[in-house]
């Protein structure tokens, strides 16, 4: 049994109101003045709020990701066959291994990520952002999400892997199953369905690997399916299962980054004056936009043995809730957190995590939002919010708006 503090607060997770998922802002600072290391006796499960906890906790390898435990902390898992079969796959997800696995497949994939490749990328990833703005520059309305921030990256990350951008619409009807388990606790429904979804990405990139075989490309998927004949580096299963990883982590978060940003520009005009009158803010404007409204507000860990933090015994087992949004809004290290000012020095923002696990695609991400913004308000500078209360998406790990309708003057 673990030893939590007694303390009034509730888990702010379970259940999620709108209130909350609208602003979830005051309540983590709450839990970082009253209870940064707070046990949930309902959900069962240890909630981390302050910057330097879920930073050492990142770094710590005591805290691991391997899913193959996770029925320890649900289990539902195991009595549910379409939810095992679920958690199997995603074992063999790199972002759920530790190490040595986690080493040898990120390894593999690293090099098309690097910042250097990345660099060679960015002409043709303006291109693909102009292509998009061509198709609305002349609306007087429309949707930012569907026509902007979700096309980009995921055209951009389906042209890397090898995957016909066409599919782009299958892509987001999986993608928007599988991210709904993403909660600290999703219900067996939901999982379920992205159990049965899962199964049809793996037999979708089947049949590319398949064709890779015979006909290798200059892609990322070829490339993979080389580290597997190798036999050493990489099996079938993990192949296939990793190709789903990136797809859906190789836009799904940086659709949310794309639109935030247009988002919060708009709602604070005196930093996009700032940022058109120096291009040279784009980076920092970024920056600023993944630490104020992390894409990626939680992630979480289990203790491998028995730890200390703050008075608190998490003991080995207990899953650890890390809100990476609460991070970042941390005023120990961040001055003024809740104000939005692109030129402050952003860089050590905890969206993309930290430590092994830091964001494979975070260079890719940054490119093409600093893209995508730069080229949509320099070609329409009269773009507006036309709805003054924007609804946040669910599901609560994940961050971004539902729809970000724009009026363009």
């Amino acid at each position: 049994m673990s030893n939590p503090a007694t303390t009034s607060l509730a888990d702010p997770l379970n259940p999620l109101t709108e209130e909350f998922l609208q602003n979830p802002y005051p309540t983590f600072k709450r839990f970082q003045e009253e209870a940064p290391v707070f046990w949930s006796e309902k959900s069962k499960y240890w909630i981390i709020t302050r910057y330097a906890d879920v930073h050492g906790i990142l770094r710590d390898l005591s805290y691991e990701k391997q899913l193959h435990r996770w029925s320890q902390v649900n289990p539902l898992v195991k009595m549910v066959p379409p939810v095992a079969h679920l958690m199997k796959s995603r074992a063999t997800w790199m972002l759920n291994m530790d190490p040595p696995d986690h080493t040898r497949l990120r390894g593999l994939v690293n090099k098309a990520f690097t910042p250097a490749m990345v660099n060679n990328m960015r002409s043709h990833i303006e291109d693909i952002a102009n292509h998009y703005i061509d198709q609305f520059a002349d609306k007087k309305e429309f949707d930012l999400v569907p026509d902007f921030a979700y096309p980009i990256p995921v055209t951009v990350i389906a042209e890397m892997l090898g995957v016909p951008k066409e599919d782009r619409d299958k892509f987001h009807k999986w993608s928007t199953t599988l991210t709904k388990t993403l909660e600290p606790e999703p219900d067996i429904m939901k999982l379920t369905k992205a159990s049965h979804v899962n199964d049809e990405l793996i037999e979708y990139f089947r049949v590319i690997v398949n064709q890779r075989r015979k006909d290798p490309k200059n892609d990322l998927i070829s490339a993979l399916v080389a580290a597997e004949e190798d036999g050493k580096k990489l099996t079938e299963e993990e192949l296939l299962n990793n190709c789903v990883l990136i797809l859906v982590a190789g836009h799904e978060t940086t659709v949310n980054l794309i639109g935030n940003a247009v988002r919060l520009l708009l709602q604070h005009p005196d930093q996009l004056q700032k940022l058109m009158e120096n291009k040279e803010l784009i980076a920092g404007a970024i920056s600023e936009v993944l630490r104020y409204e992390s894409p990626v507000q939680s992630v979480r860990r289990l203790a491998s043995e028995d730890l200390e933090l703050h008075g608190q015994t998490i003991k080995a087992g207990d899953m650890c809730v890390l809100l990476l949004g609460a991070a970042n809004r941390d005023a120990e290290q961040f001055p003024d957190p809740d104000k939005f000012d692109i030129t402050r020095d952003s860089k050590k923002h905890m969206a993309y995590g930290h430590g092994i696990h830091h964001c494979l695609g975070s260079s890719l991400a940054d490119t093409e939002g600093q893209i995508a913004i730069w080229n949509l308000f320099k070609r329409l500078p009269n773009l507006k919010l036309r709805d003054k209360h924007i609804e946040i998406k669910h599901p609560f790990a994940l961050r971004g708006a539902k729809e970000l309708w724009m009026l363009n003057n």
